[in-house]
C-alpha cells in the first residue's frame, strides 16, 4: 500500500474532486483492487471497467458507459489502465484523451501491473527520476563516441547521433495530452552504431508472452555485437537459448533497435516476470529487433523486440574521465531538456502490440 500511496500522492496527485476509472485485464485484478483501496481512502469512488487484452471490440462502449459527462467535471477524469503482460487498446484510449481534453484527462497506463509494480517501481518519485534521467541526458546530448562497461563482462564501443535520432525519457511526470507510462525510470535512443560483447547477467524483456524465468543472474547471456548486429550468442540457460534464437531468427530480429539505460535505482532486485519493471533497474539494455525511433527514420520494422539487460553499468564518456556509474551517480540540478521525448506519449511502445512471433529464418 505504500506503492499504492505514491502512485496516487505522487504520480497523479489525485484530488478529491478527480474522477477515476479504473480499466484492467483479468491477470491485473488484485492491482485494480488495490487502487481501488487507494482511491477509496481519499474518498473517491472509481468505476471499474473489465477489458480484454489485445483485442476487444465491445471496450469503448464500455468506457462510454461510465466516463463522466465532460461538462459536469470540476477536477480531472484520471483514466488508469492497467495490464499485467500487454499494452492494448491505443485507439480508445487515444479517443479519450481527445475527448475530455489534455489539461482535463490524464492517462496511466501501467505496464507489468503487479505487487512487484507497487513494491518495487514506485519508490522514487517522478521528480526524482526526471533528475536523475536530466543528468544523463546532460552529460550524454551532443556526446559522439561513448563506451560501456559492466562488471559481468560487458564492454561496448558506441556511436552517438543526437541531432538525428531522438532521445526518449521515461521519468513518470504528466504531460497534457499523453500518456503517462509506468514503471518508470529511463533513457533511450537509436545508436548510430554499435560494436562489442554484451553481458546480460541481469534479465531479459521481450514483447512475447513467456512464463519462464527472465533473471540472468546465474546464467548470464553473452551476445557478440558486430556493425549494430548481433552476430552470436551463448547462454548455459535452455530456455533462454530457446527464446532469445527465436527472436534473433525473425526478418530483422538481429539487429540493435536501441540503446537504453535504466535509472529506477529504487528497484532493488530483478524479478522473475518477464516485465519492465527489471528493464527500468539500473544498466544498460540493448534492444533488439524493433527500434524506437520515427517510422520514417528507421528503414525497417520488426514485430519483435527483445531488451536484454545488465545488472548495473558505468558509462565512458571520455576514457580519462571518471565513468558515470548508474547505480551510484549523483544527479544534479540540471533542468531536464526539451528534446528529449516522453516514452510513448501516444504511442506504441517498441513493439508492444504483442504480434505472434514465428520463426521466419534471419534475415
Amino acid at each position: 500500500m505504500t506503492g499504492v500511496d505514491a502512485l496516487l500522492r505522487q504520480y497523479t496527485n489525485i484530488g478529491e474532486n478527480d474522477r477515476c476509472v479504473i480499466a484492467y485485464t483479468p491477470d491485473s485484478r488484485e492491482s485494480a483492487a488495490l487502487i481501488t483501496v487507494g482511491l477509496r481512502q481519499r474518498g473517491v469512488v472509481p468505476a471499474l471497467v473489465a477489458m480484454r487484452p489485445l483485442v476487444d471490440y465491445e471496450l469503448a462502449g464500455r468506457l462510454n458507459a461510465v466516463l463522466p459527462d465532460p461538462g459536469e467535471l470540476t477536477g480531472r477524469l484520471v483514466l488508469f489502465t492497467l495490464e499485467k503482460d500487454t499494452m492494448s487498446h491505443f485507439g480508445p484510449f487515444t479517443e479519450v484523451l481527445r475527448r475530455y481534453g489534455g489539461q482535463k484527462c490524464m492517462v496511466v497506463r501501467v505496464i507489468s501491473a503487479s505487487p512487484e509494480f507497487f513494491e518495487k517501481a514506485l519508490n522514487l518519485s517522478p521528480a526524482e527520476l526526471s533528475a536523475r534521467n536530466a543528468t544523463l541526458l546532460d552529460r550524454l546530448l551532443g556526446v559522439h563516441d561513448i563506451r560501456v562497461r559492466s562488471r559481468g563482462g560487458t564492454d561496448l564501443r558506441i556511436r552517438l547521433d543526437s541531432d538525428e535520432y531522438d532521445w526518449i525519457s521515461n521519468r513518470g511526470v504528466w504531460r497534457p495530452g499523453g500518456f503517462t507510462i509506468l514503471p518508470a525510470g529511463e533513457i533511450a535512443t537509436f545508436p548510430a552504431r554499435i560494436d562489442g560483447v554484451l553481458v546480460a547477467d541481469g534479465a531479459l524483456n521481450c514483447n512475447v508472452i513467456t512464463r519462464i524465468d527472465t533473471r540472468l543472474g546465474e546464467n548470464p547471456l553473452r551476445v557478440e555485437i558486430s556493425d549494430g548486429r548481433a552476430v552470436g550468442f551463448e547462454c548455459q540457460d535452455a530456455d533462454i537459448r530457446e527464446l532469445v534464437g527465436l527472436c534473433f531468427r525473425q526478418p530483422y530480429g538481429k539487429r540493435v533497435g536501441e540503446l537504453g539505460f535504466g535509472t529506477n535505482s529504487g528497484i532493488d532486485a530483478f524479478i522473475p516476470a518477464n516485465s519492465h519493471i527489471n528493464e527500468r533497474r539500473v544498466g544498460v539494455h540493448i534492444g533488439f529487433g524493433q527500434h524506437n525511433q520515427d517510422k520514417d527514420k528507421i528503414g525497417y520494422q520488426e514485430k519483435v523486440h527483445l531488451d536484454l539487460i545488465t545488472d548495473g553499468a558505468e558509462i565512458f564518456v571520455d576514457d580519462d574521465e571518471e565513468p558515470i556509474d548508474l547505480a551510484t551517480f549523483t544527479p544534479s540540478s540540471v533542468p531536464h531538456p526539451e528534446i528529449a521525448r516522453d516514452e510513448d506519449i501516444t504511442g506504441d511502445c517498441c513493439g508492444f502490440g504483442y504480434g505472434e512471433l514465428t520463426d521466419e529464418g534471419a534475415e
